[in-house]
């Protein structure tokens, strides 16, 4: 009788409906059956290996040791359930790695490694680290989705193809240190709890946290800096603008409370000078916003009286020294003084940051 695994072929294991790969590991792991059948399925893998069959899609596995392994074919660990952890260090795949929707509670070692295909790892959990220094990956290294315990650990490591963690969750530290990048290296969406780390690495394409989530406020300025001047190098201003508005943020965040708080002000009406819509809206809301508080301390409640008064918070906002002399005393004229204050940062910082936009 054949396993009820959808795609297996080998038998059943005594009394059971499915293979001894496949099968699950017995609860208790002090017990003589715990014992047994963790020695029944490394024996089976070992036979696996020596037929150059690297086929292990849903296995149960305590370990999985492929050191120094060698093979043309691909590896396959979609949807594998490994208890402790899955090492390939040194090992030479010629084709592809594909480790989508598993679950590894120890970790993923491919140092040293050769991979001549992609390296796929979507909606992986790994308890603990990720770890490919020096290693070379022919294509792609896809994490999409992965949910990683440790850190991930790509050292000195070549990669001719795109690299994607896009939302996934990496609690470790996230290091590139020396690394090659032929395509694009992305973390958008992700979240990320340690330190990131891109010193000396060479990226063909973008380096992108575009919705990223960072708990290190240090390591969120280090890679935005990083991203920033590899899109500006790539000549992509506005995705340059994002990571220099994501780095000016995390270096406020650092400063002490009694500066970090004020410079709210730069950092959302004024958007640090990348975001001119932002300086047009605080116009038009302090236009608008000063107009309607002249029409209600004068005590006129006529549409022309309110036209009027528009008018001259118009030009209170656009010609500061209008307002400060036709403006009345009293209250009235310190807010027109306020409002000329406004207009004098505002408008001219607005054309400046248009300008900058739109016409580099």
């Amino acid at each position: 009788m054949k396993c009820k695994y959808e795609g297996c072929k080998e038998d059943v294991f005594e009394e059971s409906d499915l293979c001894i790969l496949h099968l699950e590991l017995p609860k208790d792991e002090k017990s003589e059956e715990f014992r047994r059948i963790i020695e029944l399925k490394n024996d089976e893998v070992e036979n696996k290996k020596k037929k150059g069959d690297f086929n292990f899609k849903g296995a149960k596995l305590y370990d999985a040791n492929f050191l120094s392994i060698m093979t043309e074919d691909n590896l396959i660990f979609t949807r594998t359930i490994i208890k402790g952890n899955a090492q390939f260090n040194e090992a030479k795949i010629g084709g592809d790695v594909w480790f989508d929707r598993s679950k590894i509670f120890g970790d993923v070692s491919f140092e040293g490694a050769e991979i001549d295909g992609n390296a796929s790892f979507y909606g992986v959990e790994i308890d603990e680290h990720v770890l490919f220094d020096k290693t070379k990956i022919g294509r792609y290294a896809w994490f999409e989705h992965a949910l990683i315990g440790g850190e991930v650990s790509f050292n000195w490591s070549e990669i001719r193809g795109s690299v994607s963690f896009q939302k996934a969750e990496i609690d470790g530290n996230t290091s590139f240190y020396g690394s090659n990048i032929g395509g694009d290296a992305r973390f958008d969406e992700s979240k990320i709890v340690g330190d990131t780390w891109f010193d000396f690495t060479q990226i063909k394409g973008g380096l992108s946290f575009k919705g990223a989530h960072f708990k290190n406020v240090r390591s969120q300025e280090r890679a935005c800096r990083k991203a920033k001047t590899i899109w500006e190098g790539l000549g992509d201003r506005e995705k340059a603008d994002y990571h220099f508005y994501r780095e000016m943020e995390a270096k406020r965040k650092q400063k002490q409370y009694y500066i970090k708080y004020p410079e709210l002000i730069v950092q959302y009406p004024f958007g640090y000078g990348v975001y001119p819509s932002r300086l047009l809206y605080t116009f038009l809301i302090t236009l608008v916003s000063f107009a309607l508080i002249y029409w209600i301390l004068e005590g006129v409640l006529t549409t022309d009286a309110f036209a009027n008064n528009m008018r001259f918070s118009f030009l209170t906002i656009i010609i500061p020294a209008y307002g400060v002399i036709y403006a009345k005393t009293g209250i009235l004229g310190i807010l027109a003084v306020l409002e000329a204050l406004i207009g004098a940062f505002t408008w001219p910082t607005f054309i400046v940051t248009f300008a900058r936009k739109f016409m580099r």
